[in-house]
């Protein structure tokens, strides 16, 4: 019976991760860039933090770089909530005919988002315009259903002068 109940939790757990690595990976379009080791564990996985690039997918010409820490901590049902961000002008903004940018300036709270748990942690990026400086500002952060984390990260994208 003893070996049963290990072996059933021992089965349970080996689930629970991979459907935690299927969760944690799912979100917007994303092309790694490359990865760093943090934490090196003598017994489990590493942890690492990943560097992702998403295009902002209303204003193509800006891509979106974030970190992110991934945990490879045997059992780990979350990642931690760090994260960072940078975005930057990579390509060409669009004129109309009359040679105005055509720029998507709409707050949009939902960019991007990744799972970080088996649960409800969410890692979003969001984006506002600054209208009094002609900047897009845009925001890494975690939600949570129950006791979030304030970690957070923001980065600004000039348009030119208006």
């Amino acid at each position: 019976m003893k070996h049963l109940k290990l072996i059933i939790m021992v089965a349970l757990a080996a689930l629970l991760i991979v459907i935690a690595q299927g969760v944690a990976n799912a979100g917007p379009k994303a092309v790694k860039i490359g990865e760093v080791t943090c934490i090196k564990r003598m017994i489990g996985g590493n942890d690492v933090i990943p560097i992702i690039r998403i295009d902002d997918p209303e204003n193509p010409f800006i891509s979106i770089y974030v970190s992110q820490v991934t945990s490879g901590a045997w059992l780990a049902m979350a990642d931690p909530s760090n994260s960072s961000i940078a975005t930057r002008l990579t390509g060409k903004i669009p004129l109309d005919a009359s040679g105005k940018q055509i720029i998507n300036k709409t707050t949009n709270l939902n960019i991007g988002h990744f799972r970080k748990s088996i649960g409800s942690k969410v890692m979003k990026i969001a984006r506002w315009y600054d209208h009094g400086k002609n900047v897009l500002v845009y925001v890494v952060y975690t939600t949570k259903a129950f006791d979030g984390s304030a970690k957070h990260s923001l980065s600004v994208v000039p348009l030119g002068i208006h």
